[in-house]
């Protein structure tokens, strides 16, 4: 029982971190420079939206996990 519960708690706050890291590096990165095509930039943001919202369900199920193995 104890894998599980560091799995899905430690596990998951480190995956998330991770996608959180890698949302960042893109979001900081990105600017409309001569050559960038609108495709291109709404693409970058989106995945960088996608990555966001990612880490953040990795956090909410961790947190999730955690409650409920302290039952």
């Amino acid at each position: 029982m104890t894998s599980k519960f560091d799995f899905y708690v430690h596990g998951l706050w480190i995956i998330g971190a991770v996608l959180f890291l890698l949302g960042a590096m893109l979001a900081g990165n990105v600017e409309w420079i001569e050559g960038t095509t609108e495709a291109s930039f709404g693409v970058t943001i989106a995945i960088a939206f996608a990555l966001f919202l990612t880490a953040g369900m990795c956090w909410i199920s961790a947190s999730v996990n955690a409650r409920h193995e302290q039952k």
